[in-house]
């Protein structure tokens, strides 16, 4: 959406008017140098007000962005380009655009902030007839979330300064922050099955390309399983049999209360921990195709819905589930103990419940025994300041924050 406001008219039409004045003055004193001076006041505010009237026409502005999504801390390059389409010379035009404040310009000019929490990108230059001009900046991502850049405001006017008009490009452009990853390894779980055994899942498919010999045709067995030199050898139908294939089935459970109560001042490094933590163990189950989906107790932005998202394997599903963790907020709906206690029910039986939190109350350590108790697997991933307490005997812990802690500060050093 874009509007144009012209500033300075009713001066404009003052001096135009007072111009107009002096060459009835002239006229009747008979003084031709008055009446000249008079003429030359009113042609150029004729000229001043038409140049102002057009000097924003056919003027196109544009933002560019070639990534939309990042990870925290990665740099995008932002080209702002600005063009003058029509055979009118603009002698000053000015740019202003808005960056958040979460975002550092690492190359390019910045002006001071008038704004808080914005960054202003200011230029003032001067545009021929057709001409394109374009500026670039670096910017690095310094938290993860939904950001918007813009709005836009542009100004120009006439030559003589008497007249401006201001333009307002109200297009924004999004960018989507995911959370920092890490390996496992660098986070000290185990390299060999950090989730623990994966045996034990449910098994309902079988996979063909692992075959296991054959046994009798039973009726209702695919016509296409027959093994027709097995069975020309034994004289009766013979059907192969296949290994089965075992689906893992991980659950991130996301605890974004980092005290008691929920609704208290949080610890925002905590917070964080528990996000890079979680998007960690996300990366690890997407590269293994295993099936992923998320369960949290932050608040929804619908009130009509919970913050999960569905179970689910690939790459579009480890994108949403990366999506809703650079979109978690410090606002808790409920404790993570009730909310995982009257929810657990809607998990898939047998699936893997990857709780990550940095908060353990006696109320949190009794529920993961129930879940453990009705046949989830349960892995706890613990970035707390204080020792996590003890679990249920089967209960795999990992204790990540101080390996967390010395990558944050490893990045910290490396970045300045």
């Amino acid at each position: 959406m874009r509007r144009t406001i012209h500033t300075g008219v009713v001066w404009h039409d003052f001096w135009i008017g007072f111009f107009a004045v002096v060459i009835a003055v002239g006229f009747f004193m008979g003084q031709g140098i008055v009446i000249a001076f008079g003429a030359m006041g009113v042609v150029s505010g004729a000229v001043s007000l038409a140049w102002n009237r057009l000097s924003l026409d056919d003027v196109k502005y544009e933002r560019h962005l070639p990534h939309r999504r990042v990870f925290l801390g990665e740099e995008i390059e932002v080209t702002i380009a600005l063009m003058n389409r029509k055979p009118l010379p603009l002698p000053w035009i000015r740019v202003t655009d808005e960056l958040p404040d979460e975002f550092r310009v690492v190359a390019g000019d910045v002006s001071e902030n008038v704004r808080p929490k914005v960054t202003a990108l200011r230029h003032q230059t001067s545009l021929a007839w057709y001409e394109r001009i374009r500026w670039r900046y670096r910017v690095r991502c310094e938290e993860r979330g939904l950001f918007a850049i813009g709005p836009a405001s542009i100004q120009s006017g006439d030559p003589f300064g008497f007249l401006r008009s201001r333009m307002s490009n109200d297009t924004l452009s999004h960018v989507l922050v995911y959370p920092r990853i890490h390996p496992l390894e660098d986070l000290g779980m185990t390299a060999h099955r950090p989730l623990g055994d994966v045996k034990g899942q449910i098994q309902i498919f079988t996979d063909p390309s692992r075959p296991m010999g054959v046994r009798d045709y039973r009726a209702g067995d695919p016509m296409k399983t027959i093994d027709w030199k097995s069975t020309a050898r034994a004289q009766s139908l013979q059907v192969r049999r296949y290994e089965p294939s075992t689906s893992f089935l991980a659950l991130l459970v996301v605890a974004v209360d980092t005290t008691a109560p929920h609704w208290a001042p949080y610890a925002r490094e905590n917070l964080e921990r528990v996000v890079t933590a979680a998007a960690s163990v996300a990366s690890y189950c997407a590269e293994r195709q295993h099936s992923i989906g998320l369960f949290s107790n932050d608040m929804p932005t619908r009130t009509d819905r919970m913050m999960t998202v569905s179970p689910g394997h690939g790459r579009e599903q480890f994108a949403e589930v990366l999506a809703a963790l650079a979109g978690i907020r410090a606002y808790a709906i409920r404790p993570m103990h009730e909310h995982l206690a009257q929810n657990y029910r809607r998990f898939p039986y047998g699936s893997t419940l990857m709780i990550v939190t940095a908060f353990m109350p006696p109320e949190f350590v009794r529920v993961i025994g129930d879940l453990e108790r009705h046949g989830h697997k349960m892995v706890v991933v613990y970035v707390g300041e204080e020792e996590c307490p003890p679990l249920a005997g089967g209960v795999v812990v990992h204790n990540v924050r101080e390996r967390l802690d010395g990558l944050e500060a490893e990045y910290a050093a490396a970045t300045g």
